[in-house]
């Protein structure tokens, strides 16, 4: 199947391990999806990563996912978010 990736990258008002935020609408033959606030995060140095969008719980620290995607799509999704961030961010 044949995916269609648009992203938004905005960047992120505080300094910290969250480097932007991105939405994404994924287009496929069966219609479409809209991701809002995935995270671009780096830590400590390494490469970035993607972070999908997660909500606290009643725990201290503990979050819970919003949205999950496995598989290749997942990984679509990831290389879609972090090819717009590189992008952006050389424009910055």
């Amino acid at each position: 199947m044949t995916h269609k990736f648009h992203v938004d990258v905005r960047s992120c008002a505080r300094p910290g391990k969250v480097k932007a935020y991105a939405d994404v609408v994924c287009e496929s033959p069966d219609g479409l999806i809209k991701l809002h606030g995935l995270s671009v995060i780096q830590v400590d140095g390494k490469p970035v990563f993607v972070g999908f969008p997660s909500k606290p719980g009643n725990t201290p620290g503990k979050y819970f996912p919003v949205v999950e995607a496995e598989g290749a799509i997942r990984e679509e999704i990831c290389r879609a978010v972090l090819d717009a961030y590189r992008a952006w961010s050389e424009q910055q």
